[in-house]
């Protein structure tokens, strides 16, 4: 889907675009670069928009990835760098986000996330067993949860090695270690596992 930013008038994709108002003063679509500038104005702060071009990185299988780019500043001086995959027009797959000081040097933080992303693209956390099928790699399981649309249930969808897995497929990789111990840490999406 795409729309048109209410102050550029540029063509703008669902993902990259900000809902930007309040029920007194009424609701525009904005484009990120545009969202940038009224958060700064607002916060009365220079920033200057940077748009990174996409990136394209291989993964452990040597399978190449391309990221996009979106840059969101904050309302507290910081700012938010995202990359991730596009798979029918939406963010899906890896995703990868840091957040910085609005006044750091954008490419120091955009070279900080791409080399957190060739370290998470460098391990490979599930592997495809011929009579099992998934299963889950030298113990340990680095993902995203997210939701599963198809579920009846609210249930989770995780995202491991950028395959949407299943919370009944997940369970099935689990029960080879029956009787085992685990751990589970939640981190937030800043954060590096």
């Amino acid at each position: 889907m795409t729309d048109h930013c209410h102050t550029c008038q540029a063509s703008i994709a669902a993902y990259n675009s900000v809902h930007f108002g309040s029920p007194e003063s009424g609701y525009r679509q904005l484009c990120s670069r545009c969202y940038n500038a009224e958060v700064a104005a607002r916060g009365e702060f220079d920033f200057e928009h940077v748009q990174f071009e996409p990136i394209e990185l291989a993964d452990a299988d040597g399978v190449m990835h391309r990221f996009d780019f979106q840059l969101r500043l904050l309302g507290d001086e910081r700012v938010s760098l995202e990359a991730f995959e596009l798979r029918d027009g939406a963010p899906a797959g890896y995703q990868f986000q840091v957040i910085d000081e609005a006044e750091s040097d954008l490419f120091v933080v955009l070279a900080r996330l791409v080399e957190r992303m060739r370290r998470a693209l460098g391990f490979r956390h599930l592997e495809a067993i011929e009579r099992f099928g998934l299963a889950i790699k030298d113990f340990v399981v680095r993902g995203r949860i997210d939701c599963d649309l198809e579920a009846d249930d609210r249930l989770p969808l995780l995202v491991i090695d950028g395959k949407e897995i299943s919370w009944e497929q997940f369970g099935r990789m689990l029960m080879g270690f029956e009787g085992w111990q685990f751990k589970l840490e939640i981190r937030d999406r800043s954060e590096e596992v």
